[in-house]
């Protein structure tokens, strides 16, 4: 009997010792991954204008939907469609982004629990936090989420021109190839409330082809040679699921 007794003492004292608590105990990864919302569709509108000597006066308006999807490190892919209202040709224009992006994590209060706390993607089983200040719930009620993301992006992105080839309007060029395609560098910086994301995005892209006749045919026009460095500006909102 007293051996008995003496085996589960020592099994209790090796429970007691290597038990962790539940409160500090990190949910499991996978879970916490199923819930993160790692796909984003949004709508934006914005201009494209010409940067440096020669560029043309009128800049390129247009709205554009936009679609991405990222893995568990916020490295995905972007692409949507583009159309452009007012070209540089007497037509339309659409294009489709294919690019790859990088974004950063949201920077989130520590949100007060029992069970610990998430804060950028690292658990912190801190049982402080249970008993917040009044700093911190006002923090949380009013600010939740600092608006600290930035996203980087690069690509392609290849379009059709519409429309006539020949411009009737003297200040619009004419068409040479309908293909277009541009290499794309840029950022966005965004604001996420809940699952919306206010966003404004700032990209460069350098026209890759050659769309636009280099001399009007037309001796009345005053049109300079078509440039091909654009930056382009744009802001919107996006829903993250």
């Amino acid at each position: 009997m007293k051996r008995l007794t003496t085996t589960l003492a020592g099994c209790l004292a090796f429970v007691a010792l290597h038990a962790q608590p539940a409160s500090e105990s990190a949910p499991d990864p996978a879970a916490v991954r199923k819930q993160l919302r790692n796909r984003e569709i949004g709508l934006r509108y914005g201009v494209q204008v010409g940067v440096g000597a020669g560029a043309p006066g009128q800049a390129m308006q247009y709205a554009a939907v936009d679609f991405a999807a990222y893995n568990y490190r916020n490295i995905g892919l972007r692409t949507g469609l583009n159309l452009f209202t007012t070209p540089l040709h007497d037509g339309q224009y659409a294009s489709i982004p294919l690019q790859f992006s990088w974004r950063s994590g949201v920077r989130r209060m520590p949100t007060s629990s029992l069970d610990g706390s998430y804060y950028n993607g690292t658990w912190y089983p801190d049982r402080e936090l249970a008993d917040p200040s009044v700093g911190r719930i006002l923090f949380e009620t009013f600010v939740p989420e600092v608006p600290s993301v930035f996203e980087l992006h690069a690509g392609l992105t290849p379009g059709l021109l519409f429309g006539p080839f020949r411009s009737p309007d003297e200040g619009l060029y004419d068409i040479h190839r309908r293909f277009v395609c541009t290499a794309d560098l840029g950022g966005r910086l965004q604001l996420p409330i809940g699952r919306v994301r206010l966003f404004i995005d700032f990209t460069y892209h350098y026209y890759l082809t050659r769309n636009f006749a280099e001399t009007p045919p037309h001796p009345d026009r005053d049109l300079d040679p078509p440039h091909r460095s654009f930056v382009g500006v744009s802001g919107g909102l996006a829903l993250m699921f």
